[in-house]
């Protein structure tokens, strides 16, 4: 219950505060055309005691006053909002061409008066924007489209100015004109304004076109991109064209047989979607070079300009921090404007400005601020001077140059309180550490002096150390092409490696000696027999035996005896590994039997010295 009383209180409180927020505005085409009907409507959020129609005795009236009422309520997290309108509404038509004024509405709420916004409508001889045209199919197919004519739909790239001067701003505005009914676009290719600056005005996304009268013809008009440029080079640069696909609404009618069924042909007509590609034709712009006799303080600010400076502090002791700040305000290239040159008395340690501001992007160009804060440290006592700052600017209203001048800054400095100390920076100047010393970097052992103009080139300590390096590259360059070369031949970098990997092998059978584990010592014995023999005879996995390896043994011309001691080795380890404890070797000499082979196998197989 105590909810209940809670959302009903909400809500009357959100009503009454809706009722009192009172929004009355009218609305109706900016251009129509003679002849045409158009409809007027005045919206008001709230209820009104009696309504009072402007005048529109220059207009046809056919249809009104007619009243509609619309409410809506949304609850969101607990809040609850509310909006009702109420709308009167006209169907009027033009009768003569001509600019026409309709005065505001009037409405009274509780004995209160409240008006409308006045419209102005232009009237027009051309016609309203038209349907595209269809032409009825010869068969029961879907109709063919008449291609749209260039002067029905059209884009450009419309500029303020084509003649300016170099760094002066241009508002540049991506627009398309339609007679035609678009539903949308696709692959839109801006220009890439090559030659200049280029900064966006923030453009909402286009969601219905808005009439427009041109040249006494009635167009759908709407903006597709804005940009603010600034020329970065003299002489004639061409803007880009703009490239779109347009998606036309096209109505096909169907074929009909008799009387009857041409009476529902509006009702069952389809509609296809189409593309049309259109392009903007080039616009060329013509940029003048800045006069010459520039100022000395002149960095390229071109616009419409103001300065202003002011330090935070006039008296500081040694090491205090004192901050300069320079604002440049206005209308121009602000977004490339450079810090002006300020002359600092040779004491002060200065860094490199913190640069800040605020711009903004609109058809009146780049407007807004530019702030550079320098930050400045005296390191002795006394009173300075910084002389007033000058900032130079070309006007291209005025088309001559302008010079901006500060307030000098006197600056008092008193000693501190403990001893003056020195300031050692890093070459960023952004750590700042004191040390209780007045002179840095002081060498104070003997100094090495060389004659001037004596240099080591040419000299035999110069040639040598060249012939040293040459024959250096040389020797390391064979060493290389050697070992690329031989680490390129697989079989015999597998016969270099066979020792090693058998090795390893019988190292971890030697571990497995130590922990007694016998199926896992066989197991790496075998392991290293079968792959020496197969690394060091070149010898696949899958062609791995016991027959297979005593034929190529033989090849090699290895002797009969130390042919048996390797198979007799490999069938008692074959057969050691699963007989029992009692019947087979001690683990340590089977070790040590493997290990002597394979080194006597080692002193043989040499690939060197045979042939296979």
């Amino acid at each position: 219950m105590r909810r209940l009383i809670i959302l009903i209180v909400s809500f009357l409180f959100t009503w009454s505060l809706s009722a009192q927020d009172i929004n009355f505005t009218a609305s109706a085409p900016k251009v129509v055309a003679v002849g045409e009907q158009f409809r007027l409507a005045f919206t008001i959020n709230t209820k009104v005691n009696a309504f009072n129609a402007p005048d529109l005795s220059e207009f046809y009236v056919i249809m009104g006053p007619s009243t509609s009422y619309n409410q809506s309520t949304q609850i969101i997290n607990g809040k609850i909002t509310r909006s009702v309108s109420y709308t009167y509404s006209y169907i009027l038509q033009a009768a003569k061409e001509g600019n026409y004024d309709i005065p505001p509405a009037q409405v009274s709420i509780k004995k209160k008066t409240h008006e409308s916004n006045p419209l102005k409508i232009e009237v027009v001889k051309g016609t309203a924007p038209t349907q595209p045209v269809t032409r009825q199919p010869s068969d029961k197919s879907a109709g063919e489209v008449v291609d749209v004519n260039k002067e029905d739909l059209f884009i450009r790239v419309l500029v303020n100015k084509r003649e300016v001067y170099l760094g002066e701003h241009i508002i540049a505005t991506v627009k398309i004109y339609s007679r035609v009914n678009l539903s949308g676009f696709e692959n839109v290719k801006f220009s890439s304004f090559n030659g200049f600056f280029k900064q966006d005005i923030e453009t909402p996304p286009l969601k219905a076109l808005e009439r427009e009268n041109v040249n006494g013809q009635i167009y759908g008009t709407g903006v597709l991109q804005r940009v603010v440029l600034f020329p970065q080079r003299s002489g004639e640069i061409e803007i880009d064209p703009v490239e779109l696909v347009c998606l036309l609404q096209q109505r096909v009618r169907k074929s009909t047989r008799n009387l009857f069924d041409s009476f529902f042909d509006d009702f069952f007509d389809s509609y296809r979607t189409n593309k049309k590609l259109i392009t903007s034709p080039p616009v060329r712009i013509k940029v003048n070079t800045l006069p010459e006799k520039k100022p000395a303080t002149f960095k390229g600010a071109v616009g419409s300009l103001k300065m202003s400076a002011l330090v935070d502090k006039t008296e500081v002791k040694v090491n205090d921090a004192i901050s300069l700040k320079v604002n440049i305000s206005g209308t121009g290239n602000l977004k490339i404007l450079e810090a002006p040159s300020i002359h600092f008395p040779p004491d002060f340690e200065t860094y490199d400005p913190k640069i800040s501001g605020k711009i903004a992007n609109t058809t009146s160009g780049s407007t807004g601020s530019r702030n550079f804060e320098y930050l400045i440290i005296p390191r002795h006592a006394g009173n300075y001077r910084i002389p007033p700052i000058e900032f130079s600017y070309f006007d291209p209203g005025q088309e001559r140059y302008k010079t901006i001048s500060s307030n000098e800054f006197n600056i008092r400095v008193e000693k501190a309180d403990e001893e003056e100390t020195t300031v050692i920076s890093g070459f960023s100047k952004e750590d700042i550490r004191l040390l209780g010393s007045d002179i840095r970097f002081i060498k104070t052992g003997r100094m090495k002096l060389r004659q001037k103009d004596k240099t080591i080139f040419g000299s035999t300590f110069f040639i040598l150390g060249y012939v040293g390096a040459l024959v250096l590259f040389s020797v390391i360059f064979i060493f290389y092409r050697k070992r690329i070369k031989r680490r390129t031949n697989l079989i015999l970098v597998k016969n270099r490696r066979a020792n090693k990997v058998a090795r390893k092998r019988l190292k971890i059978a030697r571990s497995y000696q130590k922990e007694k584990n016998r199926e896992k010592f066989y197991e790496e014995i075998l392991k290293a027999i079968w792959g020496y023999l197969s690394d060091k005879l070149n010898i696949p996995v899958s062609k791995l035996s016991k027959e297979t390896s005593v034929k190529i043994l033989k090849e090699y011309k290895i002797e009969e005896s130390l042919i048996c001691q390797i198979v007799e080795l490999i069938d008692a380890c074959e057969y050691a590994q699963y007989a029992p404890a009692e019947e087979s070797a001690p683990l340590a000499t089977v070790y040590e039997n493997t290990l002597k082979i394979i080194s006597k196998f080692e002193q043989k197989l040499n690939l060197k010295n045979y042939k296979r």
